[in-house]
């Protein structure tokens, strides 16, 4: 029981119940999607489930099994099985299958964006990843996407999306996070990655969102089964794409002012003054 003269404490309702002093700002954002938002800012990480329903799930654990095979061939079919940088890795899928348009369109995905990002940004990655039982795997190692970067930003610059084709398992080497390490320069000590390292625990069809300056890594897959995902980074346009996606698939994405921004053709550089100009003045000669 508490003390017999404890003063009487209620919810401030005008501030959602939750006390304070001293405090003029609030975060707050008119969205669906604001609670995630505010978890992205702060932890560095969210999920969002049910995002991709049973049928899409099979055609892309069949898709990207497939891929992976066809990016072994083109390389003389054990390149790329004996890389341990990229072993078990499909690189820019979305230039092979037609559904992987579609899920670097999404527009959950495409929503969260904008509310963070703006109305302007770039694809600079998609990749599907395969996370097999008992092979090594290079992820598993501590990483930010933009790697060997040690600087923070007040607002985030990229984020990353990461389809679970698969159910996101400790036994099956989900995806561990740093909550926080977005905010900081520098990697954190090894006692402080083993106090507060969090498996991102996540049914398939889920998505988790993360600043990619949040540390990460795939855990050891201990199942007998691999674990598969589709990952995104998108960003704000100043920063380049891993693959020139314009390069790679031709206009076939020019489909509309949103594809022609989303997918690079509006952000490469200019191979000459002139055809700069003509870029910024299409009536000029």
């Amino acid at each position: 029981m508490p003390p017999k003269h404890s003063p009487s404490i209620t919810p401030n309702t005008a501030l959602g119940g939750v006390l304070h002093y001293g405090v003029n700002r609030v975060f707050h954002r008119n969205h669906p999607l604001a609670a995630h938002i505010e978890e992205i800012y702060y932890n560095g990480f969210t999920i969002i489930p049910n995002v991709l329903d049973a049928e899409t799930l099979r055609s892309l654990s069949d898709a990207i099994d497939r891929l992976y095979t066809v990016q072994m061939q083109e390389l003389g079919g054990v390149a790329l099985a004996e890389s341990i940088y990229d072993a078990n890795n499909v690189r820019c899928p979305l230039a092979y299958d037609d559904q992987f348009i579609a899920i670097a369109k999404h527009p959950v995905m495409i929503d969260l964006m904008r509310a963070i990002l703006g109305d302007n940004f770039v694809l600079m990655m998609q990749n599907a990843i395969i996370n097999r039982p008992v092979e090594g795997n290079y992820q598993t190692r501590w990483h930010r996407d933009l790697n060997y970067q040690h600087w923070t930003s007040s607002q985030p610059l990229t984020l990353n999306a990461l389809f679970c084709v698969d159910p996101f398992l400790f036994e099956n080497g989900c995806t561990h996070v740093l909550p926080g390490t977005h905010l900081r320069e520098e990697f954190p000590s090894d006692a402080f990655v083993r106090k507060y390292q969090v498996p991102a625990l996540a049914p398939a069809g889920s998505v988790i969102f993360m600043d990619s300056m949040l540390y990460h890594r795939a855990g050891q897959n201990i199942s007998n089964k691999p674990r598969r995902a589709v990952n995104h980074v998108i960003g704000l346009p100043f920063l380049a794409q891993q693959i020139d996606i314009p390069a790679f698939v031709g206009d076939r994405l020019a489909t509309d002012d949103f594809s022609k921004n989303y997918f690079g053709y509006r952000w490469r550089p200019a191979p000459s003054a002139k055809d700069w100009r003509l870029a910024k003045l299409p009536h000029a000669k």
